[in-house]
């Protein structure tokens, strides 16, 4: 899109309550590297990159079609993805609805035509720290997250001086 004002660079994500968040702030005193700040910590079920404004309301439209069933995640282990640097924590298991949530938005937003990027599979991880070496921890301790919130979120640059990036809800969901 050539006009990036008349677009959004938008995900949808599980976003954790204050506590959660916290107790996943502290796994990043295990990992090495560029942290992020505790209240970017999230889990991506899709990235959307840039989007027309256009879009807003046939995104926020989607989540209420979606299966609203909670879920409970045990965050046990670490990760990392070596090409873009990134040292994160997820689930060594995670539930099939999880998985059921992620395919069921998935198809929705193919069939509605939703310009999407090829996706290489979902591999449920929070994003912990970014220009990371492979974390090395033997004993960490579980972070039990009983998911209650999804969310259609903007990544919107800092302003000049300021490092990182903002994400902003556009609509959020409860899950039950």
């Amino acid at each position: 899109m050539s006009n990036t004002s008349d677009s959004l660079r938008l995900f949808y994500a599980l976003w954790p309550d204050e506590a959660i968040c916290s107790q996943l702030a502290a796994l990043q005193a295990m990992v090495n590297g560029r942290k992020l700040a505790p209240e970017n910590l999230h889990m991506t079920l899709i990235f959307l990159g840039q989007q027309s404004r256009d879009l807003l309301p046939v995104l926020q439209q989607v989540m209420d079609e979606l299966p609203s069933a909670a879920i409970t995640l045990d965050i046990d282990t670490f990760g990392y993805f070596r090409k873009p640097q990134v040292a994160w924590a997820g689930p060594s298991a995670a539930p099939q609805s999880l998985f059921d949530l992620q395919h069921a938005l998935w198809n929705r937003l193919l069939q509605l035509k939703v310009p999407l990027k090829p996706s290489a599979g979902f591999r449920p991880h929070i994003t912990l720290a970014r220009d990371a070496s492979a974390p090395v921890v033997s004993d960490a301790p579980t972070v039990v997250w009983p998911v209650r919130r999804m969310a259609l979120m903007a990544s919107l640059s800092n302003p000049a001086g300021v490092s990182g990036v903002s994400y902003v809800p556009i609509t959020e969901r409860q899950l039950a």
